[in-house]
């Protein structure tokens, strides 16, 4: 019974860390979603692989606004190019002066050649600050309802679980205690019931009777004595004795 209860509690224990690892890491996503904005910068999810590794597929990045003059070669920029005018992730690796004004190559860190036009500083959004691996999952997740639903299921399930198991530990601490309390009964009365001996010694303080301590046979004539005078009285054959002296 106690391995069960220590099993018990460590699985509570454990789904108490899960569900609570959980909690932050939906804060976070959060965080990096909504908060992040708010603060002029863009969190950007990376759904390709040119920048790997220092950029890995999945990664969410949080880049911000850098003017054309800071610019320089080793920066890693979210440009948009191409006539879809698309978002991607390049290093630069050359900054042109021009006379319309600052232009820059730049290049996958996983592809073999650079770009194959150099592009305004203009169409930098911003220069990455800090990437964080696989947390672009995360933000996809949060950003559509079924992955909303997904999560608050999870996280309910974790709670029910932890309730439950919970309400075992509790089970198993209410029997232990009654246990403990009936071996000290047996011993504080010697095989007789605890109510027999603890009863008298209350009563006697508050000026009730005297404790006396009645043997079996005397219980049990007792027990016919009452017993007999209750049918007398039943039958009418005579009054009801006063029970208060007894």
């Amino acid at each position: 019974m106690r391995m069960l209860g220590r099993a018990t509690a460590f699985v509570r224990r454990f789904l108490d860390a899960v569900l609570i690892a959980l909690i932050l890491v939906v804060l976070f996503g959060v965080i990096l979603g909504k908060v992040v904005p708010l603060t002029g910068r863009q969190t950007i999810i990376v759904g390709g692989g040119s920048m790997e590794p220092a950029v890995p597929i999945g990664a969410a990045i949080v880049v911000a606004p850098v003017a054309a003059a800071d610019l320089h070669v080793g920066d890693v920029g979210s440009l948009r190019a191409g006539k879809d005018r698309a978002l991607f992730t390049h290093r630069i690796v050359e900054v042109l002066q021009r006379a319309d004004g600052t232009w820059v190559r730049t290049k996958g860190d996983a592809n073999a050649s650079p770009d194959p036009t150099p592009v305004p500083a203009g169409d930098i959004v911003g220069r990455v600050q800090v990437t964080i691996p696989i947390a672009g999952y995360l933000i996809a997740l949060l950003s559509i309802p079924t992955g909303v639903l997904f999560l608050i299921g999870l996280a309910a399930t974790l709670l029910a679980a932890v309730w439950l198991l919970e309400s075992l530990e509790l089970d198993d601490v209410d029997r232990d205690r009654a246990a403990s309390r009936g071996d000290d009964d047996r011993v504080a009365g010697l095989g007789e019931p605890i109510s027999v001996r603890s009863a008298a010694p209350a009563l006697a303080t508050s000026g009730g009777y005297v404790p006396v301590r009645l043997t079996i046979a005397e219980q049990i004539a007792r027990s016919r004595e009452t017993r007999k005078r209750r049918d007398l009285w039943q039958a009418g054959t005579q009054e009801r004795p006063d029970l208060a002296g007894d």
